[in-house]
């Protein structure tokens, strides 16, 4: 199943961009492809005891996870725990979250 969805960095036009995320998996942990301004990534989503989690293997990535449609603190919690990771690329992730939430079970 492949979602199209907005990103937004600002309230401007000039500030968003297209993405898409496909769900690859329908149980837990879920994964899901994201493709959003030349970059794609292959990310890990579940929960374990304390919470919801987002693992990207191939980047080397680990963080908690609020609820998915929480863009803010998942943004500034993925952020603070990778600052090598572009904004745009951390937006990109942080939103295909949110637009996946209604299919997943989290």
């Amino acid at each position: 199943m492949i979602i199209e969805y907005r990103c937004s960095k600002g309230r401007s036009k000039a500030d968003s961009w297209d993405a898409q995320a496909q769900l690859l998996t329908s149980k837990p942990p879920y994964e899901i492809k994201i493709t959003a301004r030349g970059s794609c990534f292959h990310m890990i989503c579940g929960q374990y005891l304390h919470g919801n989690f987002l693992c990207i293997p191939s980047n080397g990535v680990a963080t908690e996870l609020a609820a998915l449609s929480d863009t803010f603190w998942n943004l500034e919690r993925f952020m603070n725990n990778h600052p090598d990771f572009s904004q745009a690329d951390a937006i990109s992730i942080v939103y295909a979250l949110k637009a996946i939430r209604s299919y997943i079970d989290i």
